[in-house]
């Protein structure tokens, strides 16, 4: 009986009660995630007995819609009166502006005036033939006034010198900085006045006439359009000469494939963009149509003036200058946010953008000189309207979306390789949170070291998994180099089957019992 009763003593049952958390990994900004809780392998023996319930978490992220450089557009151009001058007055109430037949309400209209102090390029292209010395000697004079002038008055222009004769003698290889703001350009027009005062008629054998009647303007436009222009100023060419011009094919004169075509001209013209203020005869191809095409001062939407004037006396260059300034001062400028108008694409090219602007009142005038500008000429990059979740498999029930602090319940899909697709981008700078829950739960669940006493013979350990009695397969039993031991759970007491009922009892509760 002694014996018996010393082995029942020895035979009692400790029965210890863990549990190991299945948690949702819990997903931070960026894919980051928390890890798993260290446990010390020195601690004390917590095998007494532990009866928690960890429950099934959410895994949750946070994503910012990136915010891009809004598509900002500008149209200028300037309205011509039934009499020829340009308007001055214009509201917003005037106008109808349609983009991709939208209509475009929200706008801000401009006018450049004498403040906006806007810089003006300007290439003086003269003809210095033999002819031209009385018209060379005035113009240089009133040339360097301009410039003296429109330095005190705050114009800040850029100005060069082109020549020519039967061909292009001195071509504007730079211009000259004439900036009222910045001292430094004071030397720049010292030597812009140098060259007006070297400018001259060329006469007898450096006559560069020739034995022809006309001389070769269009080619020295060919030239001065591909001149250095800067990108944003106002370009203006300044053409004085007291005859026709060569052209290919029918009146090349002595100079033969250096006559221009006039689709050249057109084409260099178009592409540069410089308007022609031109004192010439009056002959087709300058103010009137050569042929079926329209002269160079409508082609670049310029100003003529008849040199003939100029030679009375009736008009100076001081009148073809100080109509330039006019030009920039009467030009309206049109400026939006595409992104901030509904219906518009911001992420179309300029190119392929549809403009249309039109007077309510046709009794205005008529808009000319059209100019489309846009901060972003190729468009703005699409707003992302997919994130990346998670490559491993997400349940389709289980996502919910909040969009700056609202539920959103549709609107949205869950793709195949774990994105969050949104019908339309957010907008810019919207935070996005996401919750979901793994559809596998080797990939959901967090396990904590489950550490047992020293003093233990691992074959007496029995482990229920949420109150069934774990297969041998299913766990592990392992020693630490401190002589602790701990118990992992197996891969296949998590497969896809959930052997142990882990999701239906929204947890899992790990049991150890000694025999």
């Amino acid at each position: 009986m002694k014996n018996s009763r010393q082995q029942f003593k020895h035979s009692m049952i400790a029965t210890v009660t863990m549990m190991a958390l299945l948690t949702l990994t819990a997903c931070k900004s960026q894919m980051s995630f928390i890890p798993t809780a260290a446990v010390d392998p020195t601690a004390q023996d917590d095998s007494s007995g532990v009866n928690d319930f960890f429950k099934l978490s959410e895994s949750e992220q946070t994503i910012t819609q990136e915010s891009l450089e809004e598509n900002q557009t500008a149209i200028s151009f300037q309205v011509r009166k039934p009499d020829g001058s340009l308007l001055q007055t214009l509201n917003a109430s005037d106008l109808l502006l349609l983009e991709s037949v939208i209509p475009v309400n929200k706008y801000t209209l401009t006018k450049n005036s004498l403040e906006t102090k806007e810089t003006v390029d300007i290439a003086f292209v003269v003809d210095v033939t033999g002819s031209m010395s009385a018209t060379i000697e005035s113009a240089k004079i009133r040339l360097i006034n301009f410039v003296r002038r429109s330095r005190e008055a705050g114009y800040h222009t850029r100005m060069c010198l082109v020549t020519f004769g039967d061909y292009t003698v001195r071509k504007c290889d730079k211009f000259y900085d004439n900036n009222p703001n910045d001292p430094s350009t004071n030397a720049q027009v010292d030597e812009l006045i140098s060259e007006i005062t070297k400018l001259k008629a060329l006469k007898g054998a450096s006559d560069p006439g020739g034995s022809d009647l006309n001389e070769n303007p269009m080619r020295a436009l060919i030239d001065t359009a591909s001149a250095a222009w800067a990108t944003n100023n106002k370009r203006f060419a300044i053409l004085i000469t007291d005859d026709g011009f060569l052209y290919s094919p029918g009146n090349s004169g002595a100079v033969g494939s250096l006559a221009p075509q006039y689709a050249e001209v057109k084409a260099a013209l178009a592409n540069s963009k410089v308007k022609v203020f031109a004192a010439t005869p009056s002959l087709a191809g300058y103010n009137k149509n050569f042929g079926s095409e329209q002269g160079i001062v409508s082609l670049s939407q310029g100003e003529w003036f008849n040199f003939a004037d100029l030679i009375s006396g009736a008009i100076t260059l001081d009148t073809i200058l100080n109509r330039i300034l006019t030009n920039v001062n009467t030009t309206f400028t049109i400026s939006y946010v595409a992104d901030k108008i509904p219906g518009l694409n911001p992420s179309l090219s300029l190119a392929l953008r549809q403009f249309q602007l039109q007077l309510l009142n046709p009794l205005l005038g008529t808009i000319q000189s059209l100019q489309f500008q846009s901060n972003l000429p190729d468009g703005r990059s699409d707003y992302k309207s997919e994130f990346g979740l998670s490559s491993k498999k997400i349940k389709k029930d289980s996502l919910k979306v909040i969009v700056n602090g609202m539920t959103v319940v549709n609107g949205f899909k869950l793709t195949t390789d774990g994105k969050i697709k949104f019908d339309q981008a957010p907008l810019a700078g919207s935070v996005i949170k996401v919750s979901y829950v793994y559809e596998k739960i080797k990939d959901a669940i967090s396990l904590k070291p489950i550490i047992l006493g020293q003093a233990l013979d691992p074959k007496s350990v029995v482990v229920l998994l949420n109150g069934t009695q774990a297969k041998s397969k299913d766990y592990t039993i392992e020693k630490t180099i401190e002589g602790r031991y701990v118990v992992n759970i197996q891969d296949s007491a998590l497969d896809d089957t959930d052997p142990y009922k882990i999701f239906a009892n929204n947890g899992l509760h790990f049991d150890i019992k000694f025999k």
